[in-house]
């Protein structure tokens, strides 16, 4: 897979973790959205060439968005979700 394909399916998968409203179909698919997440970063990182100094912030926002959704704080693990993605975090990475 190439860095592009791995930054799109990230994106695709921060976009995906946001959608279940129900906390019940949430906490259903929540491993599996997650497991994708870090898969796809996990991919993508060695892959980064010019925004290396970019990583640690990714990490530090995906840890803080991960610990949010784990400790019930749903909305707090939203919008740092949406900053990932919204905010060029994923989508400029080169």
């Amino acid at each position: 897979m190439t860095l592009n394909e791995s930054l799109s399916y990230l994106a695709d998968a921060l976009v995906g973790i946001t959608l279940r409203k129900d906390p019940h179909a949430f906490r259903m698919a929540y491993k599996s959205r997650k497991a994708r997440i870090l898969e796809y970063w996990a991919e993508a990182k060695p892959k980064l060439r010019r925004d290396v100094d970019h990583i640690a912030p990714i990490d530090a926002l995906m840890d803080e968005m991960f610990c949010a959704f784990e400790s019930g704080n749903q909305d707090k693990g939203v919008l740092i979700a949406m900053a990932l993605w919204g905010c060029g975090h994923i989508k400029k990475l080169r």
